[in-house]
């Protein structure tokens, strides 16, 4: 596996993208999400605010398209995220939604890249990952209750929130 290979090489171009005025959310404050491949949900100020996938919602982990793969692997955030059942990472150039990272192309390549450096002679751990490490912006979530993006460096669905633009518990938009 080549490590330093763009991130933008796994992306699925089979994605819509919704905000909030085209109907992101319906009246009762749900999000309309539910169509083939993946849903990336805009928040007011026209950032990623949410990712829906594979029967998965979560919060809007967003990549440049041009970082390498080996970052993104080496990211305890990003695998924090993915771990916890956000759908994949959404990618971008600048502001704009390029495509989507399956958290399960993700995960074909963890193992791809545990079993080359085993071949290679190297236990996880013998050296440090060469290279920066991804440092992805905080994830960014719609709160089902105002409508507004919070922002978290790592966010925990065990976990309770008030929400960061108002005086009431943040519910993230996927959120029955």
């Amino acid at each position: 596996m080549e490590r330093r290979r763009p991130v933008e090489e796994l992306m699925t171009g089979d994605f819509t993208v919704t905000d909030v005025a085209d109907g992101g959310l319906d009246g009762a404050g749900a999000t309309v999400l539910d169509g083939a491949g993946f849903t990336v949900l805009l928040g007011a100020d026209g950032e990623p605010a949410g990712l829906a996938g594979g029967g998965e919602r979560g919060p809007a982990c967003v990549v440049e398209a041009d970082t390498p793969l080996g970052d993104v692997l080496d990211s305890a955030d990003l695998l924090h995220a993915l771990v916890s059942g956000t759908p994949g990472l959404v990618i971008v150039r600048g502001r704009d939604v390029v495509g989507v990272v399956g958290a399960e192309a993700i995960k074909a390549e963890i193992v791809r890249d545990t079993a080359s450096r085993l071949v290679a002679g190297r236990q996880l751990g013998d050296a440090q990952p060469h290279g920066r490490r991804a440092t992805p912006p905080p994830s960014r979530i719609q709160c089902k209750t105002c409508g507004a993006t919070n922002t978290f460096r790592r966010f925990s669905q065990a976990a309770t929130y008030t929400c960061q633009h108002g005086d009431h518990d943040f519910v993230p938009y996927w959120s029955a």
